[in-house]
């Protein structure tokens, strides 16, 4: 069994973990991120963006906007590692409108780091290896995800 295999199967205990103990619990932002936890888990596969919408209706239903730059940021990850280039900068857009106040703005740089794109104007966050060895590291789980999914076809 391949490392990413094992990352994979290793994911999927503690999400059914996350979810067995939060059962039963009115924790509605956790269980919530365990549901976005699980669309990143399962990037580039079918079906994420329709878990992704209904995941945002359940985020308006239950109070808690702050999720949505969550969803949008795993949307970017899926959109990257599919190569759909369209609908990568939709999510983008919708990010940078999410991210304006500046709170997690360093998302919209992870989005286009992922994408491989060049960020549309200096950022203000600061990264500790600097930005190209954050953006190499982005692009390397993109391409890791794509070899996985190429693997289990």
């Amino acid at each position: 069994m391949t490392p990413t295999l094992r990352t994979q199967e290793r994911a999927d205990d503690e999400l059914a973990l996350a979810h067995q103990l939060l059962d039963g619990l009115d924790q509605r932002s956790n269980t919530l991120l365990a549901q976005i936890a699980a669309l990143i888990k399962d990037a580039g596969g079918d079906g994420v963006t329709d878990r992704a919408q209904h995941l945002h209706a359940d985020i308006e239903a239950t109070g808690l906007p702050f999720l949505h730059r969550f969803v949008e940021l795993a949307l970017a990850f899926h959109h990257a590692v599919r190569g759909e280039d369209q609908d990568l900068a939709a999510t983008i857009d919708r990010l940078c409108e999410l991210t304006a106040t500046g709170d997690f703005a360093y998302f919209t740089d992870i989005a286009h780091f992922m994408a491989g794109l060049p960020l549309p104007s200096p950022t203000a966050t600061r990264w500790i290896d600097g930005p190209d060895a954050v953006r190499a590291r982005w692009q390397h789980l993109v391409q890791d995800r794509r070899t996985l999914l190429g693997a289990a076809e």
